[in-house]
């Protein structure tokens, strides 16, 4: 991920959205409906929110590919779906509904009162300034789909990836 408060960070908390943020995004209608190649895809931003880290952190993929498939089929169609957004980003539609979603999902986890009192102490903590709980939404609904495609680009890259393929050991393997 790009550092807390780079004008990356917001582009690609809603690449992250778009590329694995439930059953509407790319990864799972891609991976899951359409190749069959998943059973499951989700973003996970290292151990918290796309807001709330403070140094390096990474934009984890979770995927878990069925028993006919395998990580490489996963990673190709992963690659084909990224190189769509960063050669042609979004269309118009597309990215609105993705913010739309975000920004609820954000007024959502600000409702409650201790969803409240959390993000502010978390926020004030790692800003210095518990009013980016205001400012986030602004900066989602800034995000166009030239920033989507500058940030694919340059971080959703072969040389930037780790990957972990985790199996199961055979029936009789002893590890």
């Amino acid at each position: 991920m790009p550092q807390r408060g780079s004008p990356d960070q917001a582009p690609m908390a809603v690449l992250g959205e778009l590329l694995a943020g439930g059953d509407a995004s790319r990864f799972y209608q891609g991976l899951v409906k359409g190749r069959e190649l998943a059973l499951n895809v989700e973003a996970l931003w290292g151990l918290t929110s796309p807001w709330q880290y403070d140094g390096p952190t990474l934009l984890t993929i979770f995927a878990l590919y069925k028993p006919s498939s395998n990580a490489e089929a996963v990673l190709v169609a992963m690659d084909e779906e990224i190189a769509k957004v960063a050669s042609k980003g979004v269309d118009a539609a597309t990215l609105q509904r993705v913010k739309t979603r975000m920004l609820a999902d954000w007024y959502d986890s600000l409702e409650g009162f201790m969803g409240r009192a959390d993000a502010l102490a978390r926020l004030q903590t790692l800003w210095g300034d518990a009013q980016v709980v205001n400012r986030i939404p602004s900066w989602i609904a800034a995000v166009s789909s030239a920033d989507l495609q500058r940030v694919a680009k340059t971080y959703l890259t072969q040389a930037n990836r780790s990957v972990i393929d985790r199996q199961l050991a055979a029936a009789g393997d002893k590890k």
